[in-house]
């Protein structure tokens, strides 16, 4: 008797590899996206932690520092004053308008500077510190504006509101006498971040917090 073998056509060869193969192309297509999510969460990681170290600073700033007042106060015929070595900030903190693009902070009896803006989509930070000559000058590594901001992210708006408007330290008694305006100064940042060009990762968030200066002076 012969012996027959039972086995596989040709055709049904063919439809088993048709089918491995796209098996195989959507357990491939899956990876992939798996990756790619994975790639763009890191990106948005870092990104996040770029803007936490940008709000770290002005933070930190604000809580050793204290509000520059003379910075906002001083009319433009007073610029020769060495009060604020900044002297594009100079404006009003009025309390219909107490949202600032700059932020100027004042440290060691005023004797340190730290003015902070936005520009082209950076912060950008510059110091300033009294020699012994009483003279201004810039702090060494911040001669001019250094960027503070990473290449991954790109600011969109960036906003300062003060409060209260006028200094609580003042000697000026009608500021002293009035309860509207005895509160330790507080900043309120907005800040209005996206991903940079360059980077494909989404990334359109907006941050807010409120930092308290903790320096307790008339004289910063």
């Amino acid at each position: 008797m012969r012996n027959e073998r039972e086995g596989f056509t040709l055709i049904e060869l063919l439809i088993s590899i048709v089918i491995f193969m796209l098996f195989l192309g959507i357990v491939s297509q899956s990876y992939i996206s798996i990756v790619r999510a994975q790639r763009e969460a890191n990106e948005v990681r870092k990104m996040y932690s770029d803007v936490r170290v940008v709000m770290d600073f002005i933070a930190d700033e604000i809580r050793l520092g204290g509000i520059d007042y003379d910075c906002y106060y001083f009319d433009v015929a007073d610029l020769v004053t060495p009060y604020c070595p900044e002297l594009e900030i100079v404006g009003s903190l009025s309390q219909a308008n107490t949202q600032n693009s700059h932020l100027a902070l004042a440290k060691q009896g005023g004797r340190e500077k730290t003015v902070m803006k936005l520009e082209d989509g950076q912060l950008m930070v510059q110091k300033h510190a009294k020699n012994k000559d009483g003279d201004w000058s810039a702090s060494p590594g911040y001669e001019t504006y250094r960027p503070l901001t990473s290449d991954r992210i790109e600011i969109d708006a960036l906003s300062f509101a003060i409060f209260p408007d006028v200094n609580p330290y003042s000697d000026d008694s009608d500021i002293y006498r009035d309860n509207g305006t005895q509160f330790q100064p507080k900043v309120t940042i907005f800040m209005s971040v996206k991903n940079a060009e360059e980077v494909t990762s989404e990334f359109d968030f907006d941050f807010q917090t409120s930092v308290s200066s903790r320096v307790y002076s008339r004289v910063i």
